[in-house]
């Protein structure tokens, strides 16, 4: 899901209403800017069931990985 997608879809929720993620074991916790990050993926790489769509990828360089954490950087202020 892209960011445009996922406001597109919550703008059609009241403002007020809670985001939450799953709890550690059990129950819900509110969706936290920590919880938010950038990262640098493959897509469709999982190949078996217990594994995520995505994966990591292969290999980033150096000037990929501070781009990654400066962007970070930017969303965690926001």
């Amino acid at each position: 899901m892209t960011v445009s997608e996922s406001i597109e879809l919550l703008q059609e929720y009241p403002a007020t209403l809670r985001v939450v993620v799953n709890g550690y074991e059990e129950g819900y916790d509110d969706l936290s800017p920590e919880q938010i990050s950038i990262a640098k993926i493959s897509l469709n790489t999982g190949t078996h069931h217990w594994e995520g769509q995505h994966g990591n990828p292969r290999d980033h360089s150096k000037a990929d990985h501070d781009r990654l954490r400066q962007l970070s950087k930017v969303a965690k202020a926001s």
